[in-house]
Formats: structure tokens, sequence, C-alpha cells
């Protein structure tokens, strides 16, 4: 792919030139001449076929960075970021419903899905022994790249549904479509750590590279569980929104927390008296 011609940067225009660098190649990207998750010319290539410096080819870059544009990775260099997923947390809504309201089309691939004995702490929030429990993993790609996958457990009464059934269905459609149990709402928790072998592999992440964990469990209207799942998501490939109104709580006073006690104020130095004239005797 050929980067920015030099004959488009203007030497003696009052727009800098990393700035309009940065925006000849935002227009590339945009007319998808660099294809999503495409790597970049190096910034060996941008000097050489600019004629411009290092530090220019950075600031260049960086703004891209800044607008979501690129990602850079160390040692492996700039890449076109993909899309981004804006998940709303007051709204209860499905993941993959998620990817389809913001007007995504992802691909998935049903990777296990059968009986299975639960793990204690899964089977605990189940809330009663399940030992024929139903796992599913799936994996979800959006421009032809994976980007989340999840590991999912449901109650024992998710052996009525087929293979071919947890292949079309969401898990909240296998919910409430196919087991007639609707989801009233859901405990949801975010974390970041460390990738484990099997979802650095399925995302192609780098061994140990950051991983975001959205860990939900979905409860019916009378509090049972339902299922309990947790996504695996590349981060930079996914946000997390929660719009909080007030009022507003704010501490009144700031508690001072030096052990030692507080030195009272010395107190103010009273005026000089002054002398009252002696009367004059004469």
């Amino acid at each position: 792919m050929a980067a920015a011609n030099p004959s488009k940067l203007n030497r003696h225009h009052s727009v800098a030139l990393y700035v309009q660098i940065a925006d000849r190649l935002a227009k590339e990207i945009a007319e998808k001449r660099y294809k999503v998750f495409e790597r970049l010319p190096t910034e060996h290539e941008l000097m050489a076929r600019l004629g411009v410096s290092r530090i220019t080819v950075r600031q260049a870059i960086a703004r891209l960075v800044s607008q979501g544009l690129v990602v850079s990775k160390q040692g492996k260099g700039t890449f076109v970021a993909g899309p981004v997923v804006h998940h709303e947390l007051e709204e209860l809504k499905g993941f993959y419903d998620t990817l389809v309201g913001q007007g995504h089309t992802p691909q998935t691939q049903l990777l296990a899905f059968g009986p299975l004995p639960a793990p204690p702490d899964i089977e605990q929030l189940l809330g009663a022994p399940q030992p024929s429990a139903m796992f599913l993993k799936r994996l979800y790609s959006l421009e032809g790249r994976p980007f989340a996958m999840v590991r999912a457990w449901l109650p024992s009464a998710a052996q009525s549904v087929s293979w071919d059934d947890a292949v079309r269905h969401p898990l909240y459609a296998i919910l409430r479509d196919l087991l007639g149990l609707p989801v009233a709402r859901a405990e949801v928790g975010i974390v970041a750590r460390q990738a484990d072998d099997e979802e650095a592999r399925l995302l192609e992440l780098e061994p140990s590279s950051p991983v975001l964990v959205m860990e939900r469990m979905s409860l019916s209207k009378d509090g049972r569980a339902l299922e309990i799942s947790r996504f695996s998501i590349r981060p930079e490939n996914y946000r997390f929104r929660l719009s909080v109104q007030g009022p507003l709580a704010i501490t009144s006073q700031i508690q001072e927390t030096t052990a030692s006690p507080r030195r009272a104020a010395p107190p103010a130095a009273s005026a000089p008296r002054q002398r009252k004239p002696k009367e004059n005797s004469q």
C-alpha cells in the first residue's frame, strides 16, 4: 500500500507537516486504502517517502492514535484500528444484540456446547447441584478478526437445546425463546487481567497480553440464576459506558489524619494600652 505522496505536503503552509501527514493517512483509511487491522508503513518508510524527520512521523502517528484511527503496538508497528463497540451498562441487552444494535455484523463460531459438571463456584451461583449443567463456548469476530470469546454455563434444562439451535441463537435467545426463561435483570462485573493460554490463542493475542473480562450473571424475575458467563474481549475494541445522574454527594469537611494533635493557634497579641495623659495642674 502506497503511503502519502510527498507532493501532497506543503512545507510553506500554516498547517504543520505532521498534521498534513495525519490528515492524509486518515483520508486513506476512510477510503479503505488501508484495511482494518492492516499495518501502516514503518517510520523509516514514511520518513523516506515523505522526506520528513522521525519526530514528524511520530507526531503524525500520535495524532492518529488520539483520534482512535490506529493502534500502535510496541515492536510490531502501527495498525488500522478495528471497530469499537460501546456497551451501555444501564441497558439489559445481550452481547450479540449490543453488536448488532450498533450496526456491526459479527461472525460467530460455536466451539463447545454440551453437558459438563460445573465448577463449585458456578454450581453455587446456579443455586443447586448441577451435575449436568450445559457449558457453551463461542468466538466472536468483526471484520474477519476475532475480538471476543465467551465461556458460559446454563442450567441443566438447556440439555433440550440442540447444537444447531445453539449455533443460531445468542445466549439470551436460548433462554427466552427456546427454554421460556426470560432474563429480568443481570449483575455485571468488569475486570482486566492477563489473557490465559486459550484466550491468547483464540483472540490472536501475545502471551500474557491484557484482556478485558465481563462477568455476567443473568437472573429470572424471582432471582434464580439463569446463566453465568465470562466474556473475554480484546481491550482496544470495546468500551463500557454508564450514565450516572445526580445529585452529587459531597463531603462537608476534610478530616485531619495526622497523628499529632493540632496545636492551637497562639492568642492574638493585645494592643498596647495607651497611657492616659495627666491633667495639667496649672
